[in-house]
């Protein structure tokens, strides 16, 4: 076995210290009503698990030094505060307590700043709503043209035309599709924090 081999190997053993880090724990923080909910509607939205977004947010300690520096000189808003239990790996919390202590910072208002940075992500994807909903109206008058169309096509053409089979196949596809959209845009309302 050469020595590319064995270094080909010893890339490939885990070790526990990294088998622990991914380990799952279980932790706790007091967060405003505003940051749970952020957190809720940015989850929904991109459809994966709070827990899941949440670990993402402050997993990286690199990430986490920009997220204080950034935010130094901003004051810690005071409000109404309750807990919220999330599952985030050992390296996360550990993450967390590490630049928390840097910086002195409690480590509620650390995981506060991480979920801070999605306001960007969901303000953009609210004004997008905003415009899905005014062209759901556009493609609803769309759909009303094409059945105006096809009640004009059947009296000129007879419902037995081919032509007039091709455009019912038509309007038939627009309804579903706006009905797709319809059920979409609804279900997407909860974009507000």
């Amino acid at each position: 076995m050469g020595e590319s081999d064995a270094i080909d190997q010893e890339t490939l053993r885990l070790n526990s210290y990294q088998l622990k880090g991914k380990q799952s724990v279980r932790a706790t923080f007091r967060l405003s009503n505003q940051m749970i909910d952020l957190l809720k509607i940015a989850a929904t939205h991109l459809e994966v698990k709070q827990k899941s977004l949440i670990d993402e947010l402050v997993q990286n300690r690199e990430t986490l030094d920009r997220v204080v520096l950034d935010s130094q000189g901003a004051p810690q808003k005071e409000t109404e505060r309750r807990q919220k239990t999330f599952v985030l790996s050992r390296n996360s919390l550990e993450s967390l307590d590490k630049i928390s202590n840097k910086y002195d910072l409690s480590r509620d208002y650390l995981v506060e700043l991480c979920i801070g940075r999605l306001v960007p992500f969901v303000d953009s994807e609210q004004e997008k709503h905003k415009q899905r909903r005014m062209l759901i109206k556009d493609a609803e008058h769309y759909l009303a043209d094409g059945k105006k169309l096809l009640e004009q096509a059947d009296k000129m053409l007879g419902r037995r035309d081919r032509f007039r089979a091709k455009l019912e196949k038509i309007v038939n596809y627009t309804e579903r599709n706006v009905t797709e959209m319809r059920k979409f845009v609804k279900e997407k309302k909860t974009l507000m924090y």
